[in-house]
């Protein structure tokens, strides 16, 4: 009997209870509601220190993508500030060697034709070797000025053709202390003295064309190679009248079309860089 009293109070108590299964659900929901808002609110950044994110694209000023014309302007704009740091400047080379051709070729000339000429041609030798030696120092200025701070390969290579101008013009010096001692005629010795020097001068600045890519240079030595020839078969006196006329003058025409065209691609560049910049 009293078993029977017990079992109905724990069956009283259990039915006015509520149902432990609704219970654990809505705790169960409960805590995965919490959850999911502490993931979603970390994942969102959301708090006192947190910065709202942007959707939309361009929002910040680091976020705008770069205008495909003028990042194309600022490529080109550096290609050319490069450019013009390395290139060698076709007037330099061509304006130092006509000046020298010119005047130097012009006083042997005046010298060797003339029966009454204004000085000797003693004179007028040194005046033209000055003016060589002028022409050369400032091309191995100009070409070590545009390629300061090139290393590696180019530099042995520039080494080395540096030391070739020094034999080269060390031979030719051994070449007139040799035609004298062998009875040559003064004739003999102004016509080769004439020639292999421009003829070497010519080879060595093809060769330094070639080796770096560069065009002006190579055409500067093709200019002094063919005016050599030509004066070659004219003969003395005459023949330094062409070196001076159509070589010195020749190199410094060369100097004037150099001139223009590099305005002319420099106005290019600039109307192009304006364009791109107003087109941005």
């Amino acid at each position: 009997m009293t078993a029977d009293v017990g079992g109905d109070e724990r069956r009283r108590r259990a039915d006015d209870a509520p149902p432990r299964g609704a219970d654990d659900a809505a705790l169960d929901r409960g805590a995965r509601a919490g959850d999911d808002h502490a993931v979603l609110g970390a994942g969102a950044g959301v708090g006192a220190d947190a910065v709202p994110l942007d959707p939309t694209p361009g929002g910040g000023d680091d976020d705008v993508p770069l205008d495909p014309a003028a990042g194309a302007a600022i490529l080109a704009e550096q290609r050319a500030r490069v450019r013009s740091a390395t290139d060698v400047d076709g007037r330099v080379l061509f304006g130092a060697w006509g000046v020298a051709w010119v005047l130097g070729f012009g006083a042997l000339w005046l010298a060797a034709s003339r029966d009454d000429p204004p000085f000797s041609y003693g004179v007028a030798l040194v005046v033209f070797a000055a003016l060589l030696v002028a022409a050369m120092a400032v091309t191995g200025w100009h070409l070590a000025a545009r390629t300061a701070g090139v290393h590696g390969a180019s530099a042995v290579q520039g080494a080395m053709y540096g030391w070739t101008w020094f034999v080269a013009f060390a031979g030719i010096f051994a070449l007139s202390v040799a035609l004298g001692r062998a009875g040559a005629s003064p004739a003999v010795v102004t016509t080769v003295m004439t020639l292999v020097p421009a003829l070497v001068v010519g080879a060595m600045y093809m060769a330094g064309g070639a080796i770096w890519g560069d065009r002006p240079q190579f055409v500067l030595g093709a200019v002094i190679g063919v005016v050599t020839v030509v004066a070659a078969f004219v003969g003395l006196p005459h023949m330094l009248g062409v070196m001076a006329a159509v070589g010195g003058g020749g190199m410094l025409a060369a100097a004037g079309v150099v001139h223009v065209r590099r305005r002319a691609v420099r106005a290019r560049g600039a109307l192009g860089l304006a364009g791109g910049g107003g087109g941005g």
